[in-house]
């Protein structure tokens, strides 16, 4: 019962984030709103069909640093674990698709305990004053992929 919740919670969000988007939401090519500013994404949640994992559930932290050029910086409890490159595109999530393209992180990583697909959507949001950014993966709607929370802190 509690992982048909999850699941519930989990494509209701993704809908919720994909039906609101129009031509104006389109950024520009070069446009890339992850590294804009110095800081990092500080991990919060992942949750999938396997359960809801936290830094408390896991004995460790996560952040995410965008740096320009398409680099990703990937800590864990503030040590560099693992370097790769992303891109930002519009594309629609297969299988689980939406009608209109979407904005789409693409990035890998051989995180074994915490996986995801290579392609999320990404939604960033503020919730209370803080800055979240919500990724979803792309086959979540079939028993795969995850969702992961994280919210944004300045250096």
């Amino acid at each position: 019962m509690n992982r048909l919740l999850l699941f519930a919670t989990l494509l209701l969000t993704t809908q919720l984030a994909t039906s609101c988007q129009d031509e104006a939401d389109i950024r520009p090519a070069s446009y890339d709103e992850l590294a804009m500013a110095t800081g990092h994404w500080e991990w919060d949640t992942t949750g999938s069909f396997a359960g809801l994992r936290t830094p408390a559930t896991e004995g460790y932290s996560r952040q995410l640093t965008f740096r320009p050029e398409g680099q990703l910086m990937l800590r864990r409890s503030g040590q560099p674990d693992y370097q790769t490159s992303y891109q930002l595109t519009m594309g629609t999530p297969a299988p689980c698709g939406s009608v209109s393209p979407v904005p789409l992180l693409v990035f890998t990583t051989e995180e074994a305990t915490l996986p995801n697909d290579a392609r999320k959507l990404y939604t960033l949001s503020q919730q209370g004053g803080q800055q979240t950014l919500l990724l979803t993966g792309e086959s979540v709607c079939l028993d795969g992929g995850s969702e992961e929370k994280y919210h944004w802190v300045a250096e």
